[in-house]
C-alpha cells in the first residue's frame, strides 16, 4: 500500500508520499490549489506506483475547513485510491503519542497524516463524495442560519433605537417583526415623519404590507402616539432606523427565497427525514446536510460524536465523575437540530415521549433527559438513512 499524506492550505497543500514499511518516496513537496497543480500530484502518485510496484493507494486529507474541499473532491474521483478525510485533532495527538515535543510544520504534518494511515489503516473508513444535491442543501442551510444570525441581531439592536427614539411604537408593535413594521420604520422612520400625514394615508400604505390584515383603529393609534412621543430623536436617528429597517426587510427576502428552495430539495432527495415526527424541511436540511452521505459513518455512535454529543467521561484512579456533559467537539448545526427535534418529538410520538418520561421519574432533570433522547433519535436517524425507510418502518 502507497500512502499520500496532504496538508490542505489556502493557496496551496503539503503533500508527502510513502511506500510500504515507512519508505520515503522522495521528500516533501507543494502543490497549489489549481488543475495543473493538481495534474503534478497525480503524476508524482503513478511514479510512486512503479517505484514500489504497487497500485493500491490511500490518500489522507486533512480536514482544514474550505480550504480542504477542493483537493478532497479531486483525489475522491481518483482510480485505485482510497481517500480519507481525517480529523487534524486525531493527527495532532496521534504526532504527540509518538513524539513529547514535535516541531510542527506543515511538511511534518503531511508526513504525520502518511504514518497515521499507515498505522490506523484498518480502523479508517474511505470517504464518499457527497451529492449535488446535498451540498446544495448544506449551503443554503448554513446562509440560511447566517441570515437569521444577522436578522436577530439587527432586530435588537433597532429594538434599542426604537425605545429611545419612539417608545410608543413598542406598544402597538411589541416585537419588531413582520414586513409592515419594518416597512412603516423604513418609510417612517422617526414620529415626525408622521406629522401632516393623512390617516387614509397610514392605513392603505399599512393594508399594502400586510395582505390587508391591518386595523384602521391600529393605524390612528399610530398617528396620535407619534403626536404624544416621549421619544427623543434627530435626523441622524432617521438615517440609522431606515438603513436598519431596510437591511431586514432585505435578509428577511433572502430568508423567504432560501426556505423557498430548501423546502423542494428536502421533499425531492431526504423525504424520509420528514417522517419523524417534530421535524420540518428547515430541520431535516440541517441534519442531512451536515451528515452528508450516512455511509461515511459507521454506526449511529460515530454521528453522536460528529455531533458532539458523546459523553465527555473521566475517571482517574478510585475518582469518578457523577456528573458529566457532552464533548461539544463537531458539527453545531447538526447538534442543534437534533436537540431541536429531541425537544419536539417527546411532545409528538408516544414512544419517545414514554422514554423521556421514564428518565424524569429515574431523577433526571429536564436537559439530562432530552440528552438521552437525542442518543435514541441519533440512533433512528441514522437507521431510516442507512435503510432508507421512514420513522414509521423503523419504529414498529
Amino acid at each position: 500500500m502507497i500512502y499520500v499524506g496532504i496538508d490542505a492550505a489556502s493557496e496551496k497543500h503539503d503533500v508527502f508520499i510513502m511506500g510500504p514499511n515507512k519508505t520515503r518516496f522522495g521528500s516533501s513537496f507543494q502543490i497549489k490549489n489549481t488543475k495543473q497543480e493538481y495534474k503534478k500530484l497525480l503524476s508524482k502518485i503513478n511514479e510512486a506506483k512503479k517505484f514500489f510496484k504497487d497500485s493500491n493507494v490511500c490518500i489522507g486529507v486533512e480536514s482544514t475547513g474550505v480550504y480542504s474541499t477542493t483537493i478532497l473532491e479531486y483525489t475522491s474521483t481518483l482510480d485505485n485510491c482510497e481517500v480519507v478525510f481525517i480529523n487534524p485533532v486525531l493527527t495532532n495527538m496521534f504526532q504527540l503519542s509518538q513524539k513529547v515535543h514535535y516541531a510542527k510544520t506543515d511538511s511534518i504534518d503531511a508526513e504525520g497524516i502518511c504514518m497515521y494511515l499507515l498505522k490506523n489503516y484498518d480502523e479508517l473508513r474511505t470517504y464518499t463524495p457527497i451529492s449535488y444535491h446535498i451540498k446544495q442543501i448544506k449551503s443554503l442551510e448554513r446562509e440560511l442560519s447566517n441570515i437569521n444570525k444577522l436578522l436577530n441581531k439587527n432586530i435588537n439592536k433597532l429594538t434599542g433605537i426604537i425605545h429611545i427614539t419612539f417608545p410608543e411604537f413598542l406598544g402597538i408593535f411589541p416585537k419588531l417583526k413582520g414586513k409592515v413594521c419594518f416597512s412603516l420604520l423604513s418609510e417612517y422612520p422617526i414620529p415626525s415623519d408622521y406629522h401632516g400625514k393623512h390617516l387614509s394615508t397610514i392605513y392603505k400604505f399599512c393594508l399594502d404590507h400586510s395582505k390587508g390584515h391591518f386595523s384602521e383603529t391600529k393605524a390612528e393609534k399610530l398617528i396620535l402616539s407619534s403626536k404624544e412621543t416621549i421619544g427623543v430623536y434627530n435626523t441622524s436617528d432617521r438615517i440609522i432606523i431606515k438603513q436598519l429597517a431596510s437591511l431586514i426587510l432585505l435578509l428577511m427576502e433572502q430568508k423567504k427565497e432560501i426556505i423557498i428552495e430548501l423546502n423542494k430539495l428536502v421533499k425531492e432527495h431526504c423525504p424520509v427525514l420528514l417522517t419523524i415526527p417534530g421535524i420540518g424541511s428547515i430541520t431535516a436540511a440541517a441534519i442531512i446536510g451536515e451528515i452528508g452521505d450516512i455511509n461515511n459513518f459507521k454506526n449511529a455512535d460515530s454521528v453522536l460524536a460528529y455531533a458532539g454529543l458523546s459523553l465527555r467521561v473521566y475517571e482517574s484512579g478510585k475518582y469518578k465523575a457523577n456528573q458529566v456533559s457532552i464533548t461539544r467537539k463537531g458539527s453545531s448545526y447538526l447538534r442543534n437540530a437534533i436537540f431541536q427535534t429531541a425537544r419536539q418529538i417527546v411532545r409528538r410520538d408516544n414512544t419517545f415521549k414514554s422514554y423521556f418520561e421514564k428518565k424524569l421519574s429515574e431523577g433526571k432533570t429536564y436537559n439530562c433527559a432530552i440528552g438521552h433522547v437525542t442518543k435514541k433519535l441519533v440512533r433512528v436517524i441514522f437507521s431510516i438513512l442507512k435503510n432508507n425507510k421512514d420513522f414509521k418502518s423503523v419504529n414498529n
